[in-house]
């Protein structure tokens, strides 16, 4: 006889429901309120590995998602609105460019110089901030998102099996 358990076939998909919300939604609101001061005031953002992490998991539309709601704290607080724009672009080429070679580290340094023409042209042009701010900030993302970037290639496995139906 086959033991056959309705409850146990209707509880996955609601556990994968919560997972997503979980990894696209809250974790990137969450991260975004986390910030480590360095060396004259330069930051560590940790909402990008929310980003990435939901680009490699649910692909472009997951990084997308991540990067609305990972920047919508900072687009608030800081009134530049152009921060959806950024990161909502930097998660989707992240899925996207993740998809087409399956490499996190070389994905998330594509999307990042697809992004980085944005971020100059909208903090310079629409938000005003002064061009030795934004190289700061350039420098700073990129270093971010390259360590971001090399901690989930070395756990993406075990990270990939959770979140795996």
């Amino acid at each position: 006889m086959i033991n056959f358990s309705p409850v146990s076939c209707e509880v996955k998909p609601y556990r994968r429901v919560a997972d997503v919300f979980l990894l696209l939604i809250i974790l990137p609101c969450l991260l975004s309120l986390i910030n480590l001061s360095f060396a004259q005031d330069w930051k560590i953002h940790f909402f990008s590995a929310a980003i990435i992490l939901a680009a490699v998991v649910f692909g472009a539309g997951g990084g997308l998602l991540a990067g609305l709601t990972g920047s919508l704290y900072s687009a608030l607080f800081l009134g530049n609105p152009y921060i959806l724009v950024g990161n909502a672009l930097f998660g989707m080429l992240t899925g996207v460019f993740y998809k087409k070679n399956g490499k996190i580290i070389p994905a998330v340094l594509l999307a990042y110089l697809c992004q980085l023409p944005w971020l100059i042209l909208s903090d310079c042009y629409f938000v005003h901030l002064p061009a030795i701010f934004i190289a700061k900030l350039a420098i700073v993302l990129f270093l971010t998102n390259a360590l971001w970037a090399a901690l989930i290639h070395l756990g993406i496995n075990p990270i990939k099996k959770i979140f795996s139906c």
